[in-house]
C-alpha cells in the first residue's frame, strides 16, 4: 500500500516538473523566435533601403534625370516597400546623394549614399585632381584660388577621384595626325626644348633614359611673341616651364596665350600631356618668378594634363598670373606665393589670385580625342551612412 502511494506521488511530481519544463521551453522558444524575427526584419529593412538606392542609380544610368528632392517608390520582388529620394546638395564629395528608406514588418531603416558619375564629368571642372582639392603655401589667402565656370558652375573636386587618362599610344602614333604635324624627339638625357622652333606642331619629346629625375625644360622665351599654337606630349619624369611670356632672360614680358593644335573644326588636342612611367619623382613645375612676368598674364587656352603633381611658383618679388581657360587634370596642384591682389595689377578688371581658372573652353561638350573615361553613376563608397 505504502509503495503504491509513493509511486503515485513520485509520478505526479515528475509530471509536474515535465509540464513546467515544457512550458518554460515554449516561452523561451516563442521569445527567441520573436527576437530572431525582429533581427531578420531589421536586416531586411536595410537591404530594402539599399535596393531603393540601387534602383535609382540604375535609372540614372539608363538616362533618367532627377531634380533635387524627387523621389521614387516601389516594392522589392519579395514584397517589401522602399522609397529613394535624390538630393543635389551633397557634402561628402559626391555630385549628389540618395536617401533610401526600407520597411520590413515593424521596422524602417534609412540610409544615405553619395554618388559619383563617370569621369566624363571631370571635363566640366576647372580643376580635377586624383587627390582632390589643392594646396597653397606662403599665400595671403591660403584656401582660395580664383575660379570661374560660367558654363557648368563646377570649380574643383574635393575628394579623391579617377582622372580621365589620355591614350598615350594613340597620341604618340604619327599615323593619327595630318602630314607634317607630328614631330617626335628622342633623347636619353635631360633636354631643353624651345617652343618657337615648333609652331603649329604636335611635339612628342620621348625620354628613353632610365633616371627618375630625368628633366625636360620647356622654354617659352621670346622678345616679342604674344601667342603660340603648340601641343606638347612627353614622358619625361620632371618637366619645368620657364620664361612664360617673357624674353629668354626673363627681363621683359607681356600677356601671352598658349593655344593647342586643332584636331578638327570644333575640337582641339590638349596643350600639354605628361605621362611618365618613371613616377617616383615626377612633377610639372611652372615658374613665373621673373621680372618679365610682373603684371602680366600667361593664358593656357586648352586642356592641361599630367599624371603627376603640378606646382606653380610665383616668387615674392613679382606679380605674375596664370589663367587656365580649360580643365587642368593632375595628381595634385600646389601653388607657392599665390597671393590675392590688393588692386588690379594685371589690368583684367577684377581682383584675383595669381592662379586663375576661367572655364570658357568647353572640354565637356568638345572633349579632346583619345581619352579613356569611365561612364555611369555609382556609389561613392566612403560616403555610405545610416540615420539612427
Amino acid at each position: 500500500m505504502r509503495k503504491g502511494y509513493i509511486l503515485i506521488v513520485t509520478t505526479f511530481i515528475i509530471a509536474a516538473m515535465l509540464t513546467g519544463l515544457l512550458y518554460a521551453t515554449n516561452i523561451w522558444m516563442r521569445t527567441h523566435s520573436t527576437e530572431l524575427s525582429e533581427i531578420t526584419q531589421r536586416e531586411i529593412a536595410l537591404y530594402v533601403a539599399q535596393y531603393g538606392i540601387n534602383e535609382m542609380i540604375y535609372n540614372l544610368n539608363v538616362g533618367v534625370t532627377y531634380t533635387n528632392g524627387q523621389s521614387i517608390s516601389g516594392t522589392t520582388p519579395s514584397g517589401y516597400q522602399y522609397t529613394a529620394t535624390y538630393y543635389t546638395n551633397d557634402t561628402f564629395g559626391g555630385v549628389a546623394y540618395i536617401k533610401g528608406v526600407g520597411t520590413a514588418g515593424n521596422f524602417t531603416r534609412t540610409v544615405f549614399a553619395s554618388i559619383t558619375r563617370g569621369t566624363y564629368e571631370a571635363f566640366k571642372y576647372c580643376l580635377y585632381t586624383s587627390n582632390g582639392g589643392f594646396t597653397k603655401t606662403n599665400s595671403n589667402v591660403p584656401n582660395t584660388i580664383t575660379m570661374n565656370n560660367p558654363i557648368y558652375g563646377l570649380t574643383y573636386n574635393t575628394s579623391s577621384a579617377l582622372v580621365p587618362e589620355p591614350d598615350f599610344n594613340q597620341y604618340t602614333n604619327p599615323n593619327n595626325y595630318p602630314p607634317n604635324t607630328f614631330i617626335p624627339i628622342n633623347t636619353k638625357k635631360n633636354y631643353n626644348f624651345t617652343v618657337f622652333n615648333y609652331k603649329d606642331k604636335v611635339v612628342f619629346i620621348n625620354y628613353t633614359g632610365n633616371k627618375p629625375n630625368g628633366t625636360l625644360t620647356v622654354d617659352f622665351g621670346d622678345p616679342l611673341a604674344t601667342s603660340i599654337n603648340i601641343t606638347i606630349i612627353t614622358n619625361f619624369p620632371i618637366v619645368n616651364f620657364i620664361h612664360l611670356g617673357t624674353d629668354s632672360l626673363g627681363i621683359s614680358g607681356r600677356n601671352f596665350t598658349w593655344n593647342p593644335v586643332s584636331y578638327n573644326s570644333t575640337t582641339k588636342y590638349p596643350v600639354f600631356i605628361h605621362k611618365p612611367t618613371l613616377t617616383s619623382r615626377s612633377s610639372v613645375n611652372l615658374n613665373l618668378d621673373y621680372l618679365g612676368n610682373d603684371g602680366n598674364t600667361f593664358t593656357i587656352n586648352g586642356l592641361f594634363y599630367s599624371n603627376s603633381n603640378v606646382s606653380i611658383a610665383y616668387g615674392g618679388s613679382y606679380w605674375g598670373f596664370v589663367d587656365f581657360k580649360a580643365s587642368l587634370f593632375a595628381k595634385s596642384l600646389k601653388t607657392d606665393r599665390d597671393n590675392l591682389e590688393t588692386y588690379d595689377i594685371n589690368r583684367d578688371g577684377r581682383i584675383t589670385t595669381e592662379t586663375i581658372f576661367d572655364y570658357t573652353v568647353d572640354s565637356y561638350k568638345y572633349p579632346p580625342p583619345y581619352f579613356n573615361v569611365f561612364t555611369g553613376s555609382s556609389y561613392l563608397v566612403p560616403s555610405y551612412r545610416e540615420e539612427y
